[in-house]
């Protein structure tokens, strides 16, 4: 079965050819890597054309940058693998992570495979362990509650193309990866999540979530459009409105450390304390969030003060 990867790159290049070397000593051969060169102004775009020159299974799409979004997108309008597997460009995956997570998607009838994680270069997983198959619904509510497995973003999952006009991130945005997979989680039949992990990611200080921006607040609007999506479904909108809430939490927090948006701290708190009642009532929601929601009783300033701290 043929892998398409999708690799976005902006200004990576002190860890790109740790990324690229990973990928492309996988186990599973029948690849292609498609590098999304996304307007790098530093040495990145050299790298993967030095890459793509050397290994014929490697492209490269060199364009202006448009954003992690629109680097996927690119991407994946030229992708013709039977299904794509995400991996971000500073990050590392296990020699066999693509064999067994295409093995779920082939033999085992999964629509998407998603792959545990470790912050240690040193945790890659023996791949011993489980494999949990759950629908797509409690994937979704899985994924909103920031479940186990679930707990991150779209690198490390791989997607069957069954329908490839539904493989597009919303451009412009950012957080685009967590609309995208609540949304696609929903719709599928089953989901395969490996308990162990193949997939390093590491923490970047100068990634899009590693650096404070105002267009962090972005997460805002975001879960505010799958609270919409879902709507009519009680079990996903209460996961939804967690997923907000906890998104709330997060900006409110870093706009006190950094940004001292008078604007996005009023938002942040206005869903703080629109939504922390339910939360600590909801046997779902993880303890870090009702400790927040206990704090933010205290008020604004009290918990800009704590984070802040």
């Amino acid at each position: 079965m043929k892998v398409s990867v999708i690799i976005p790159v902006y200004n990576v290049e002190a860890y790109l050819r740790e990324c690229l070397d990973s990928v492309l000593a996988q186990s599973h051969d029948d690849l292609e890597v498609i590098l999304s060169d996304d307007g790098s102004t530093d040495g990145s775009g050299n790298i993967c054309d030095e890459y793509a020159s050397a290994d014929a299974r490697v492209r490269v799409i060199h364009a202006p940058n448009g954003g992690m979004s629109v680097a996927r997108n690119r991407a994946l309008a030229t992708a013709s693998g039977e299904c794509v597997f995400f991996v971000d460009s500073d990050d590392v995956i296990h020699p066999r992570a693509i064999e067994i997570l295409a093995r779920e998607i082939e033999e085992r009838d999964a629509d998407v495979a998603w792959s545990a994680y470790t912050h240690s270069p040193d945790g890659l997983s023996d791949c011993r362990g489980r494999v949990i198959f759950v629908d797509g619904k409690n994937a979704a509510e899985l994924f909103l509650y920031q479940k186990g497995t679930f707990a991150r973003g779209i690198g490390g999952v791989m997607i069957r193309c069954n329908e490839p006009d539904k493989l597009l991130f919303r451009e412009g945005i950012r957080y685009e990866d967590l609309e995208f997979l609540a949304l696609y989680l929903a719709g599928t039949l089953r989901v395969a999540a490996c308990d162990f992990p193949l997939y390093f990611y590491r923490p970047n200080p100068k990634s899009i979530t590693g650096e404070w921006h105002p267009g962090r607040a972005d997460v805002l609007d975001v879960t505010a459009r799958i609270e919409e999506a879902f709507r009519r479904d009680g079990a996903l909108v209460r996961a939804a409105r967690e997923r907000s809430l906890s998104a709330a939490f997060n900006i409110f927090v870093l706009n006190a450390r950094y940004g001292r948006d008078h604007e996005v701290a009023s938002r942040c708190f206005g869903i703080i304390r629109e939504r922390r009642r339910l939360s600590l009532f909801n046997r779902r929601v993880r303890f870090k969030s009702k400790a927040g929601a206990l704090l933010s009783y205290m008020g604004p300033r009290v918990l800009a003060f704590i984070g802040r701290l």
